[in-house]
């Protein structure tokens, strides 16, 4: 241990503060360091989000730097297939002519560039977009391609802004698709803590988690029909008059559109649709309408489906008819910081990004290609073709769905370019590989307006050098220099850049880095509307919405069953009768992330498919026994893994797997006509012996 260090070394040990930068929990560190090597990690307990929190991701953060498997020089693939190693100087020069070969063979709109979960709300994200606007080509995306981008969409139509739940002062939780355990687990206290002073919770989850395991009620309804059981809870709510009328009469638009929209999903009806009993369907509305101040927490697994917008839709009207919005207790809504604009207004004559016509609602929300039509548009070359591609801080081979097309796709890209501190399994189809530092390496900014009713700003500031390699803000200045775009890239140190983000706020980075608990710029107050209205057309709750009616999509919530299904495809079904879902998180990884790590390893071993035995039993399936899973698409081999926590007629099978890569059989031709966003939280399987 340190603290059995000799007197003589104590010298050398130094101590930092600084913010996780592994996910989107902002949890405080504080690391010790030995002559600038990374020691240790521990949670900070003085940081005003986390307090004290820390997960095993965030404790292997010292294995992470010091892994073999780091890349630490570029390196290029040889016309024999073979990777050579090459200097920094080469490496960007490579870029810049398959950049420039790229426009001036095809047109700018030919390359793409995709930012993962590992660079979403990092520092160097805008500066890639505005890399894009100076190139021309509108084709950016990021993981909001199959990622909260969604849910943030239906709230914004309906309310005008995305709000977030008050855990600490609710009379009752509703965790709808969300297992913060595993995806957020510093709340898991707050809620629990909730739950000491009598609130109640509600789960609704196919898989019986360990929260749902501690709460009241749990449903668990089959994967896709979560719009169906929000029609249901607000057919009861509504029926048995248990919604707020003063709120409904003064600040709701639509809401006979939507009552009778409902009232045709009485529990009877949609315990047929969800498989959730109508008794406990009634028991759950009565108890969440009843229990004023209440909030509903939403997870990404009600966007992954074929329906995802309308039942996140659905649930947002929930939560507007029983008064439930910007009070304590509720749903509310709080400010992101707002920092100095790097957007660039596109050229002239450009063409629409991918996804702009088809989804129209998305682009307008996001200003970002959708990048789950990407191989098409390389395939197919529909709308257009795409003939360049560079990943920043995504593994899509693993993470995308349909990825026996993607890694087709990626293949027959004529530049491939590949950002990451790993070789992925994307790195392995790329032309070029920019190993960059982690985390630590640089200066970020923070901001926990997703998760605090006093959002805060601050600095996660350079802790170590961590090998030397370049931060990713680095790589896309020297990128933008030696394409000649250095005029709108004026900043020569990341701390300029940041500089430059918070004139807005009128603060400057040495400013933040004397405030490691970070600068709170807002307040919340209740009830805002009663004074600037909602952030809508109508200044109200528009739960009928003539922005979705003009579009061509229902302008109330409606439930549409899922594309694959037992009930959609009847015939299909008989041979692929199960209803598979994928992606549930692990506490010890993120996506496809960290499972060369041999400590996270150890705890979370895998992969393995989790069957209910009942299931189990019908197909001859032996506990931990070898079996093919297939779907329409493809197959992979896994471990059979008992559970009684999943529900009878599902199987479920974590994602980010290179040897059990569970989007082989995940779809990406039918999307949410909303938004694009592709089902992999409902798909048809089966399951084949060996």
């Amino acid at each position: 241990m340190i603290t059995a260090r000799t007197m003589e070394n104590a010298e050398h040990f130094t101590h930092s503060r600084t913010v996780c930068g592994i996910c989107s929990g902002t949890c405080g560190m504080t690391i010790t360091l030995e002559n600038g090597k990374v020691l240790a990690i521990e949670g900070d307990r003085d940081h005003p989000v986390s307090a004290g929190h820390i997960c095993p991701k965030g404790r292997a953060v010292p294995e992470l730097l010091g892994s073999p498997d780091r890349l630490q020089y570029p390196i290029k693939k040889t016309s024999s297939g073979t990777w050579e190693k090459i200097s920094w100087d080469e490496a960007y020069s490579h870029i810049v002519r398959g950049l420039n070969d790229i426009k001036n063979s095809y047109g700018s709109e030919a390359l793409a560039v995709h930012v993962g979960h590992a660079g979403v709300g990092k520092e160097f994200l805008p500066y890639a977009e505005r890399f894009c606007g100076l190139y021309g080509t509108p084709n950016f995306s990021t993981c909001g391609s199959h990622c909260f981008e969604s849910k943030s969409m239906a709230n914004t139509v309906t309310f005008g802004s995305m709000p977030i739940a008050d855990f600490a002062r609710s009379k009752c939780i509703v965790l709808w698709g969300k297992n913060p355990a595993s995806s957020a687990p510093s709340l898991v206290s707050e809620i629990m803590s909730a739950r000491g002073a009598g609130c109640r919770i509600i789960v609704i989850d196919p898989r019986r988690t360990g929260l749902a395991e501690k709460a009241d009620l749990h449903l668990q309804p089959r994967p896709g029909t979560d719009c169906a059981l929000a029609l249901a809870f607000l057919h009861v709510i509504i029926a048995e008059e248990l919604y707020s009328r003063e709120f409904v009469d003064r600040w709701t638009v639509g809401f006979d559109a939507l009552s009778r929209a409902a009232a045709s999903y009485d529990p009877e009806k949609v315990e047929k649709i969800t498989w959730v009993p109508a008794p406990k369907i009634r028991e759950a509305a009565r108890l969440y309408a009843l229990a004023s101040p209440a909030c509903i927490s939403v997870g990404v697994a009600i966007e992954l489906n074929t329906n995802g917008f309308q039942a996140a839709r659905g649930i947002a009207a929930l939560q507007a008819i029983t008064g439930n919005l910007d009070i304590a207790g509720g749903a509310v809504f709080t400010d992101e910081a707002r920092l100095s604009d790097l957007q660039l207004t596109p050229g002239a004559g450009m063409r629409p990004a991918i996804g702009a016509v088809v989804y129209p609602l998305f682009y307008n929300a996001s200003k970002n290609a959708q990048a789950n039509l990407y191989a098409q548009a390389i395939l197919e070359e529909q709308p257009y073709a795409l003939k360049g591609l560079i990943v920043a801080g995504s593994n899509p081979v693993l993470t995308w769905p349909n990825a026996g097309r993607v890694r087709s796709a990626l293949a027959k890209l004529e530049f491939l370019a590949v950002i990451d501190p790993f070789m992925t399994a994307t790195a392995h189809l790329a032309r070029l590989v920019l190993p960059c530092a982690s985390f630590l390496g640089g200066h970020e900014l923070w901001d926990s307006s997703h998760m605090s009713l006093e959002p805060r700003i601050g600095i996660a500031p350079k802790v170590c050098s961590d090998k030397e390699l370049p931060t990713n803000w680095e790589i896309w200045k020297e990128i933008a220099t030696r394409m000649g775009y250095e005029d709108f890239f004026p900043w020569e140190t990341e701390e300029e850049a940041i500089n430059y983000r918070l004139k807005a706020l009128k603060l400057t980075f040495d400013d933040l880095r004397h405030m490691p608990e970070g600068y709170a710029y807002h307040t919340w107050t209740d009830k805002k509307y009663e004074t600037y209205g909602f952030k809508t057309a109508s200044g109200k709750v528009e739960l009928y919405s003539d922005t979705l009616n003009r579009l061509g999509y229902d302008p109330v919530p409606a439930y549409h069953e899922p594309a694959e299904s037992p009930v959609a495809l009847t015939g299909t079904a008989l041979e692929f009768p199960l209803v598979l879902t994928t992606g549930a998180r692990r506490l010890e990884y993120i996506h496809s992330r960290f499972r060369n790590l041999k400590s996270l390893s150890v705890r979370a071993p895998g992969p393995y498919i989790e069957i209910n035995p009942a299931t189990a039993e019908h197909y001859g399936v032996i506990d931990g026994e070898n079996v093919f899973i297939e779907s329409l698409r493809g197959r992979i081999a896994v471990r059979a893994k008992y559970t009684s926590s999943i529900l009878p007629g599902v199987i479920s099978i974590s994602h980010g797997w290179d040897m059990a890569n569970a989007n082989l059989l995940t779809d990406d031709e039918v999307l949410d006509p909303v938004t694009g966003f592709p089902a992999a939280r409902s798909i048809l399987a089966r399951i084949v012996k060996e």
